[in-house]
């Protein structure tokens, strides 16, 4: 049993490193998007010369960075929920605070997976139809690669609710939960302060 949780440990540190991973690149992408757009300005007001395509790219960015980083907001409990009753019911009483933090995650899961049956499709649709954005002869950029994270980063917030719902099994028992020294939720400040 141990080294199964040495091995499910580890996964989860692998996990965490590409959510931190595709958290930077979202990042980064938005201090390009930033340099983009005031070039186009500059551009546009100083030599009547604005560049192609910046409003599709833009477009396009702001759903890629979105699903990016979904699941390091999930992670670190910025997740937009209402705690006040939940924080309550964990900190009194913890078998059930878990319990809703595991119906909570199976919901997420569900939801998850029905937005990727409901994207892959249209992902593949867009990558072998060709589909694009923009106008033909000015410019057009691919629709495929934001179809394709919308998938991926579902897929990942998928992966990022059922290690919340493994923490909450894991609290029922009174242990912490896996890796949980990179989190900073409320099931953990509880688990810990129960410790103490």
């Amino acid at each position: 049993m141990t080294a199964i949780l040495k091995y499910l440990d580890l996964l989860r540190r692998l996990f965490d490193w590409i959510v931190v991973i595709a958290n930077a690149a979202a990042s980064g992408w938005i201090f390009v998007m930033m340099a983009l757009i005031t070039t186009d300005i500059m551009m546009r007001y100083a030599f009547s010369a604005p560049i192609s395509g910046v409003t599709e790219i833009i477009e396009i960015s702001i759903v890629i960075i979105v699903y990016l980083q979904l699941t390091h907001t999930l992670k670190v409990g910025r997740m937009t929920r209402s705690d006040a009753l939940y924080s309550s019911i964990l900190r009194r009483y913890p078998p059930v605070g878990n319990i809703m933090g595991i119906l909570f995650s199976a919901a997420g899961i569900g939801l998850m997976i029905a937005i990727i049956i409901g994207g892959w499709p249209k992902w593949l649709q867009a990558y072998h139809g060709d589909f694009f954005v923009g106008n033909t002869g000015v410019f057009t950029f691919p629709e495929w690669p934001q179809r394709l994270v919308l998938v991926v980063g579902c897929g990942m917030l998928a992966i990022q609710f059922a290690l919340l719902a493994l923490d909450n099994f894991r609290g029922l028992f009174g242990k912490p939960p896996l890796g949980h020294e990179e989190a900073v939720e409320v099931e953990v400040d509880v688990i810990e302060e129960s410790q103490q």
